[in-house]
């Protein structure tokens, strides 16, 4: 209140926001919206919390992974336990789910946290057609012979009419048809050898995916209350 007044603090309570991909980022993003006073909420993501993504899921347990909880169970209960006063509808399934879109076009913002360039090209899609912002994130950490070469990342505001994931080039939309095979299409491209080989699990660090949260949240917090104008994109 004291920095962004009552109004400010108005805009964040009667914001309708959307988050797609729970995962590292995701969750993150979710705790620090809960605590900057974000009320209403819609919550996508389709995979479950496994043991080996403990180390970055804010908000998760081992009994999460034991029980094979959704990950929008646990942003659900992270949610409710800072604002129990929150309004909050979820989807436990993928992003091309006739539910998921459907809720997402009742939004007024939305933050893609997904690790997909498809997951991107649909976000991208609905935003557009639905002249909704999407505050896009992403992180990569490199690796060659088992050292760490690169990492960084980037926060993308695609405000419709202005910018986007594709004026930016951070889709590529070879791998996002790729991503979108039939399990036939794909089977019958591996057989022939095409594409990009075989997928790697990535790396993740959760004070990397703190970083790039934060940066999320706070350019969300100056485009809803004008403390400054928003970046575009942060690298």
């Amino acid at each position: 209140m004291l920095a962004f007044g009552a109004e400010g603090q108005k805009k964040l309570a009667q914001a309708k926001v959307g988050i797609v991909g729970l995962g590292g980022i995701g969750l993150q993003v979710a705790q620090n919206l809960a605590y900057m006073g974000v009320k209403d909420w819609v919550l996508i993501d389709d995979d479950i919390v496994e043991y080996s993504n403990l180390n970055r899921l804010v908000g998760a347990t081992s009994h999460d992974a034991k029980k094979g909880f959704h990950k929008a169970e646990v942003a659900e209960r992270l949610i409710l336990g800072i604002a129990p006063d929150s309004r909050l509808k979820k989807c436990n399934s993928n992003l091309r789910n006739e539910k998921a879109i459907d809720l997402l076009t009742g939004r007024e913002y939305i933050f893609g946290c997904v690790d997909n360039d498809s997951a991107r090209l649909i976000l991208t899609e609905i935003a557009s057609a639905f002249r909704i912002p999407l505050i896009d994130s992403a992180f990569e950490i490199k690796i060659e012979s088992g050292h760490v070469t690169e990492f960084g990342g980037r926060v993308v505001l695609a405000i419709p009419g202005e910018f986007c994931l594709l004026c930016a080039n951070q889709i590529d939309t070879d791998i996002a048809k790729i991503e979108m095979e039939s399990s036939p299409e794909k089977a019958f491209r591996e057989k022939h050898g095409y594409g990009l080989g075989p997928e790697q699990p990535s790396p993740s660090v959760i004070s990397l995916n703190a970083i790039m949260a934060g940066i999320a949240s706070s350019e969300f917090l100056m485009l809803i209350t004008g403390i400054r104008p928003h970046n575009k994109i942060v690298t």
